[in-house]
């Protein structure tokens, strides 16, 4: 039976937020690694086969993605295994009409919706002109505002807690001592455990079925502080509390450290603050910025803007000394985000050059380069030995973006990587970089012999490279482990996680076919292998009724 109800949180959740996905403008992974063809209903084939008797009751490890923030100090992402995320995303979209209203705070800042791409998460944090409305509105008539985060949020997760935010505490409680049936939420509980190795504390960074869970969790922690007065704002696990005195706002850290507490979470106590209000809403580097950037693009009468070479570079440089001025190390990707929209064609062979030099500095801005070259790949083909040595340095740090994003550019580019950039991607053991070389066809005898190598391994070490090990199983180069038959279900719908090009598979098709919105009500909604078996039938017809031998 086709998936229809609630379509857009399961394709949210397979195709567009399974692999983390949630940064704008920027993503976190490359554009080159996509979960797009990952449709419901590959997915339904993932969480409903038998778990085969070399793998029962061994849970599931992850892929580790290190990305760099802009201080240069890694984040680790995580790429969770296709069958334990299949079985998560599915039980979340089967009680999706129980978890929305509870994961649906009005606090909170990023909370699941529909987006245009197809993304139920994204961190855009809301637009400047929205943000700053919101916190007049909020602020108005209040004397002090308060500052805090959850630390570690993520991976202080505690699985439990995920019925204790269902149904209750009380009602959980009274279950387990009374030894009574589970409810839907504990079985969501055993699945995110599953995807983490067995382990009851923490959640993959990335994956959209982790953001849902803390929006259940916190949501519930939200409502507290609502039901206590407050007027504060979510921003995933930061909170800006406005309150009319220092007692009461005291008085808001001490009831959310409270709330926070019984789901065995913590405020970051080095990252809390209570400021005496009036402040101002902007930072006096992001004011720094935005002066600077008006002084220096040109206004034409059609109201179009363009800045000129001399002005980028001298931008940059301002942007640089501002960045070494300030603790807050996010001054640079502000400003070359801000410049790359106005920037004159002429400039951006210079512009490429400062970035390309800045990045080795700070990973962070690689991502920009994408941005900055677009379909320009000609502006990388002199940077190759720059490349190189990008990846090089990052490899020395464990930094997964910073040796994702210089191969994925690479290939774009056609550039040839030196042998000491293979052999220190090689060598990191980093899972999606070494996936991305064997993409560049330039070391696939050290690639695939170090996939083999891993074949050998435990279970735990092989899910560490599932994305890799995959991916040459697919191309055909190694055979896949005994015990991963979700392996072979991807295959045989054709999932590519590093597709070469835009062609879509009959999954995808199919997608189209179910989100069909002129599609009548009353009419019957063909089954995947049915939509399929008809198509090809309507192939087969148009080509007999085309070749006048077959008349």
């Amino acid at each position: 039976m086709a998936i229809i109800h609630h379509r857009h949180i399961y394709e949210s959740l397979t195709r567009w937020n399974y692999f983390p996905n949630q940064k704008a403008p920027v993503g976190e992974l490359p554009p080159s690694v996509s979960t797009r063809q990952f449709t419901p209903e590959v997915a339904e084939l993932v969480a409903s086969y038998d778990e085969p008797k070399g793998r029962r009751g061994i849970r599931y490890d992850d892929v580790s993605y290190l990305m760099t923030r802009h201080n240069n100090v890694p984040r680790e992402l995580a790429l969770i295994h296709p069958r334990p995320y299949a079985r998560l995303a599915r039980k979340i979209w089967e009680h999706w009409d129980e978890l929305e209203p509870l994961a649906n705070s009005e606090n909170s800042a990023i909370k699941p919706e529909q987006h245009q791409d197809g993304r139920m998460f994204i961190m855009n944090y809301e637009d400047a002109q929205t943000r700053t409305a919101t916190a007049l509105e909020t602020s108005f008539a209040k004397r002090f505002r308060v500052e805090t985060d959850i630390a570690g949020c993520f991976h202080s997760i505690y699985s439990h807690s995920i019925p204790w935010a269902t149904v209750g505490f009380e009602r959980e409680k009274a279950r387990v001592r009374d030894n009574g049936a589970p409810h839907w939420s504990n079985e969501l509980d055993s699945l995110q455990m599953a995807a983490r190795r067995g382990e009851t504390v923490g959640l993959a960074v990335g994956p959209g079925t982790s953001s849902v869970l803390v929006e259940l969790i916190l949501g519930r922690v939200d409502d507290k502080l609502r039901q206590s007065g407050f007027v504060f704002r979510r921003y995933i696990d930061d909170y800006i509390g406005y309150c009319e005195t220092h007692e009461k706002a005291n008085e808001f850290l001490t009831t959310l450290g409270t709330e926070l507490a019984a789901y065995r979470l913590r405020l970051n106590l080095q990252k809390t603050t209570i400021v005496a209000l009036p402040e101002p809403l902007v930072e006096p580097w992001v004011v720094a910025l935005g002066s600077e950037l008006n002084g220096r693009v040109a206004r034409a009468e059609d109201g179009t803007t363009r800045m000129f070479i001399p002005d980028a570079v001298q931008y940059l440089d301002f942007a640089t000394r501002l960045n070494n001025e300030t603790r807050d190390g996010s001054v640079l990707k502000y400003a070359v985000g801000s410049l790359l929209p106005h920037l004159d064609n002429n400039a951006l062979f210079s512009v490429a050059s400062y970035l390309v030099n800045l990045s080795w500095h700070y990973p962070a801005l690689l991502p920009y380069l994408e941005v900055l070259v677009q379909d320009e790949r000609e502006l990388l083909a002199p940077y190759s030995a720059h490349i190189s040595a990008i990846i090089v340095e990052n490899a020395k740090h464990h930094r997964s973006d910073g040796m994702a994003w210089p191969l994925h550019l690479a290939k774009r580019a056609n550039i040839q990587l030196s042998a000491e950039a293979i052999a220190s991607v090689i060598a990191s053991k980093d899972c999606v970089a070494c996936a991305l070389l064997f993409e560049l066809h330039q070391a696939d005898g050290a690639v695939i012999e170090f996939a083999r190598d891993t074949l050998n391994t435990g279970y735990h070490d092989r899910d560490q490279q599932w994305l890799l090990l995959y991916q040459l199983y697919y191309h055909d180069v190694i055979q896949r482990p005994g015990d991963e038959l979700s392996f072979e279900i991807l295959r045989d719908h054709k999932v590519n996680f590093i597709p070469t090009n835009s062609n879509e598979t009959d999954a995808e098709a199919y997608c189209q076919y179910i989100d069909n919105p002129f599609r009548e009500e009353e009419e019957l909604v063909l089954s995947l292998p049915e939509w399929v078996a008809e198509k090809n039938r309507q192939i087969a017809a148009r080509v007999h009724a085309q070749d006048p031998l077959r008349q």
